[in-house]
């Protein structure tokens, strides 16, 4: 999933106030041409790297900022007539990624706050957040993360899952460091611990019979182990 991080109603005005001796609030959704460009020629670029289908996310239906957001990106979508290009909108799209989520084995593009949601609903469908990696790329400065929280209620206790913190390392040495064959190692390092059942005991604690609970530390060492072969 790409989605949009610096426009949007996140960052527009927020207003609340009196208004004819009534209470009210508001925020204000915007984009510029730019923003939607800028995410959706990386969306398509990401697409044709892939090989694979680009879905954009919309709610052009109410919304006057995604029938903006449609047209730039139909527009960048002329560039790139060789990925196959469809539209969603939102509320379609999350329910279709309940009844059937392999339709999205591709490349999805979506704004900000609708991004905020669907892909935290995307965890949900994987298991946990804590399987997702993610990295925020921009022109000048990127950085990657974790897509879960901090988990202060497990610090020091070397149970967490690392799997997202892997996974968004080999993000950082694709994305950020143009090292996409260092990056490919450390996928199939976590994956291949992955394929042998290994997995730490946060994610483990309702399998009471599973015998290959490992811890933190563990996990990273095997996974560093198998990347050296």
């Amino acid at each position: 999933m790409i989605r949009e991080l610096v426009g949007g109603i996140y960052f527009g005005d927020k207003i609340e106030g009196p208004l004819t001796g009534m209470k009210y609030a508001k925020d204000d959704c915007t984009y510029t041409a730019e923003q939607v460009r800028r995410v959706a020629v990386t969306a398509f670029e990401e697409a044709r790297k892939r090989r694979s289908a680009l879905t954009n996310i919309h709610k052009a239906n109410v919304l006057a900022t995604s029938r903006f957001w449609n047209e730039i990106v139909e527009q960048a979508a002329k560039d790139f007539s060789d990925v196959p290009y469809k539209s969603m909108l939102v509320d379609n799209a999350a329910y279709q990624l309940v009844k059937a989520p392999a339709q999205f084995n591709g490349v999805v593009l979506i704004e900000n706050m609708q991004g905020d949601i669907l892909t935290d609903q995307a965890g949900g469908i994987i298991g946990s957040l804590g399987l997702m990696p993610s990295a925020c790329i921009g022109p000048e400065k990127s950085y990657v993360e974790a897509a879960h929280g901090s988990a202060p209620d497990i610090a020091g206790m070397n149970i967490a899952n690392p799997y997202s913190m892997i996974g968004s390392v080999a993000l950082m040495f694709d994305r950020c460091l143009n090292l996409p064959d260092e990056a490919q190692d450390i996928w199939d390092g976590l994956f291949n611990i992955f394929a042998q059942g290994f997995i730490t005991k946060e994610l483990a604690s309702g399998i009471n019979e599973h015998k290959k609970t490992v811890s933190t530390s563990e996990f990273g060492d095997m996974v560093a182990a198998s990347i050296l072969k």
